[in-house]
């Protein structure tokens, strides 16, 4: 019986020290993303400025009212590349009806950014982030990919962090409530 409890006893005292580790492991990414300020939900949205590929200028504040939906990737991201077709259509659906898409690599050369476009036929704006600006000063992407959604007064709505299918109902409806300017 002895035995018994102290087995119960272990296994509660291991739970509690890996709790605890990850609460102190949080912390600590906390602390040390502090410099470079994390764009959170709720939080205003970084001020940005890029040309994409074709030349276009593209600066966040332009894109007021509206709904702002920034997707992170990379050529070498096999769940990046997944997703692309479903966010091209998304963004084919409702182009000009108050949904900005912007694309942003985290690919240092053009053409390794450019040979997936074409495989994939995206037409929605991308642009390079080959200095790490935009993915780790202003909106501190930790994952790939990762899209942030961004409300018609320019505050960060919702960070989603992995592969999304943008043409579900779910996510479809969510876009479409934003765009209604509806509470989600």
């Amino acid at each position: 019986m002895l035995e018994v409890l102290n087995i119960s006893m272990c296994l509660k005292m291991r739970r509690l020290m890996l709790g605890g580790f990850w609460i102190i492991l949080m912390a600590l990414f906390q602390l040390l993303a502090l410099p470079y300020g994390i764009a959170k939900e709720l939080d205003k949205a970084p001020e940005f400025e890029l040309d994409d590929l074709r030349g276009q200028h593209h600066r966040l504040s332009d894109y007021r009212g509206k709904i702002v939906l920034i997707n992170f990737w990379a050529s070498w991201c096999p769940e990046c590349i997944e997703e692309m077709p479903s966010l091209n259509k998304l963004y084919e659906k409702y182009e000009g009806k108050g949904l900005v898409v912007l694309g942003i690599s985290a690919d240092r050369k053009k053409e390794a950014a450019l040979k997936i476009l074409m495989q994939t036929s995206v037409t929605y704006p991308v642009s390079l982030d080959t200095t790490g600006g935009m993915f780790i000063k202003r909106y501190t992407v930790i994952a790939l990919p990762t899209t942030v959604i961004i409300d018609r007064n320019g505050f960060i709505k919702e960070r989603v962090i992995g592969r999304i299918d943008f043409s579900s109902t779910a996510f479809v409806k969510k876009i479409e409530n934003l765009m209604q300017g509806l509470r989600q």
